[in-house]
């Protein structure tokens, strides 16, 4: 048995680690502010790996996020690059109508199947 403290209640002798008298259950102060320091520190720590938990999940989410835009411009860049590639070459087709019009309307024949 280590350091012995005599209890202020009972007179009592049990070990100055026990939180309480084992005899009546009165408490030893300093014994129950370390048991208590303790208990705090174990909340303290908890509360600190559920911040850094959340500060882990949140960084995960906006990178996300920012996948996400990112694709979704790309996608929108892309989509407007079709359509306007779509509309040059209607463009083209028609102005290539239009020519042979103009030419038959000349009475001119050409072999246009080269121009682009």
């Amino acid at each position: 048995m280590g350091k012995t403290i005599i209890c202020e209640k009972c007179g009592g002798h049990y070990d100055i680690s026990l939180v309480r008298c084992p005899y009546c259950g009165a408490g030893y102060l300093p014994a129950e502010e370390d048991e208590y320091m303790d208990s705090m520190e174990e909340v303290r720590q908890d509360l600190e790996d559920s911040v850094n938990r959340s500060e882990k999940h949140i960084g995960k989410s906006v990178g996300l996020i920012v996948v996400g835009i990112t694709a979704g411009v790309v996608m929108i860049i892309l989509i407007i690059m079709l359509f306007l590639s779509l509309s040059k070459e209607k463009e083209s087709e028609k102005n290539r109508q239009l020519k042979e019009e103009f030419l038959n309307d000349q009475q001119i024949t050409m072999d246009l199947g080269d121009e682009p």
